[in-house]
């Protein structure tokens, strides 16, 4: 029975000691607000000045570097407004390490993390969709240049390759003819050189303009040779003809 008693006069000092440390951090945290620098911070970012608010909490810090909240507002303002996610970083932690048990420990957490990520998308970006985009376009104008250089390669040997055959196939010619005779016989005409392609594949930034230039044309003659072209809306990898 005495026991019991005891252990029930035990119970009830812990309820009250926990009741009036909740108390006292309750007043703790209430006697930090009421500091005129920090109502200061607070005013300045209800009217939207987020840096004088930051200065603001920052002078609360150096009257009271014990300022839980004061950390709070600063991480809030560096985290959502000022985008210093390292600073930011620095107050959320200090908050939790001063008020362990703080109503906001929660959220604090979540956007310490949040602010960590922030940090590492920084460091290494990833590619938008229209990088993305615009590479992808490069790569296949690069790759339809290159088929048609290799296709104009491949009819270029075809030519020569034909135009040897003929060569070996053609009988011996007779002995040269004295001078007098040579000068009236015409020679026979050599074979035509195998044409070159005319076609140009448009890149980025390029325009009517610029390419007619860069062949030594008239834009005129360049869109005339590609009659329904609208020189305003040219797209990478389109090809063109070159008259």
């Amino acid at each position: 029975m005495l026991r019991f008693r005891a252990f029930g006069h035990w119970a009830i000092l812990i309820v009250l000691l926990s009741f009036v440390a909740g108390c006292y951090q309750e007043d703790s945290r209430l006697d930090e607000e009421q500091d005129p620098h920090f109502q200061r911070g607070r005013n300045l970012a209800s009217s939207q000045d987020f840096k004088g608010a930051a200065q603001e909490f920052e002078k609360a810090l150096d009257t009271n570097p014990g300022s839980a909240a004061a950390h709070f507002e600063l991480g809030w303002l560096y985290d959502t407004k000022l985008n210093d996610y390292a600073a930011a970083i620095y107050h959320y932690e200090r908050h939790l390490k001063l008020q362990p048990d703080s109503h906001r420990a929660s959220l604090v957490k979540e956007r310490i993390r949040g602010c960590k990520q922030e940090l590492a998308n920084s460091e290494f970006p990833l590619p938008t969709t229209r990088d993305l985009q615009q590479e992808a376009d490069r790569l296949n104008a690069e790759n339809l240049l290159l088929k048609q250089q290799v296709e104009s390669l491949r009819n270029q040997l075809a030519a020569a390759t034909a135009a040897a055959a003929q060569n070996r196939a053609q009988p011996a010619l007779p002995a040269p003819a004295p001078a007098a005779a040579r000068a009236e016989t015409p020679h026979p005409p050599a074979p035509p050189a195998p044409a070159r392609p005319r076609v140009h594949i448009v890149k980025s930034h390029e325009t009517i303009t610029s390419i007619a230039a860069e062949h030594g044309m008239k834009a005129s003659a360049l869109l005339a040779a590609n009659p329904g072209v609208e020189p305003r809306r040219l797209r990478v990898g389109q090809s063109l003809n070159l008259p």
